[in-house]
């Protein structure tokens, strides 16, 4: 059974999501899902990681924190905390 992971960027921070769920539309991209953040806050989740079963917990470097794709796979340390991170781009309200 694969291990999905899913991550948002919430008060400045990469937070790993806890009881994840979807939003009952048809379609299974990330932005369908959410979860709670370590501080109970309802997150929109922002990536979705495929954790492998036997991960060789390697360090990160620019292929994971650049990472792209529906659900990217991982198996380095960081847990997929790190993937997708420099991918992501938000702009600033004024």
């Amino acid at each position: 059974m694969a291990d999905f992971r899913y991550f948002a960027e919430h008060n400045g921070q990469t937070v790993q999501l806890d009881r994840v769920w979807h939003d009952g539309s048809v379609s299974t991209k990330v932005e369908h899902f959410f979860g709670r953040a370590p501080d109970g806050t309802k997150v929109q989740a922002q990536r979705k990681i495929q954790y492998k079963a036997f991960p060789s917990k390697h360090e990160c470097d620019a292929r994971c924190i650049n990472a792209t794709g529906r659900t990217m796979q991982c198996e380095c340390s960081c847990g997929g905390k790190n993937h997708g991170k420099g991918a992501f781009n938000c702009a600033a309200v004024s």
